[in-house]
């Protein structure tokens, strides 16, 4: 197989391994989906933003955010608060609570249990090329 073709390979295979194993609908920790920890971290990182600009800072559409943002608001990780100088703009800021969440979460962007039951089921070779493979592809060091 040349370069070119492997690249096809890759890129095909790639959106079917991230389906099998994402974790971004999971809970992570207290409850938490790693999107609903990625706004967390987003806010905590960027500061109180708009609907919009959370929107725009990740590039989700503005139903999806929306959605996002109350179901993370329904558990008091979240509020919305009225800027003091025009009150039509509403930022969405971290509660006390959030930050806590944040803190103890560890986001995912695999599951876990799902991966380690495929490696399992693999040989030890078929495990150590695809570990040096994805090493290569990375551009990191043999070890």
């Amino acid at each position: 197989m040349d370069e070119a073709e492997a690249a096809r390979e890759v890129a095909r295979l790639y959106p079917a391994v991230y389906r099998r194993f994402k974790a971004s609908k999971r809970p992570i920790a207290a409850g938490l989906t790693a999107r609903m920890h990625a706004v967390l971290g987003h806010l905590m990182d960027a500061g109180p933003l708009t609907l919009g600009e959370l929107t725009e800072h990740l590039q989700l559409s503005k139903a999806a955010t929306t959605e996002l943002v109350d179901r993370v608001e329904e558990r008091g990780l979240v509020a919305r608060i009225r800027d003091e100088r025009d009150r039509r703009r509403v930022f969405v800021w971290v509660t006390d609570e959030g930050r806590a969440a944040a803190a103890t979460a560890s986001p995912r962007v695999l599951a876990d249990d799902l991966l380690a039951r495929a490696v399992r089921d693999m040989t030890p070779e078929e495990r150590e090329g695809l570990i040096t493979g994805l090493r290569a592809l990375l551009g990191e060091e043999r070890t």
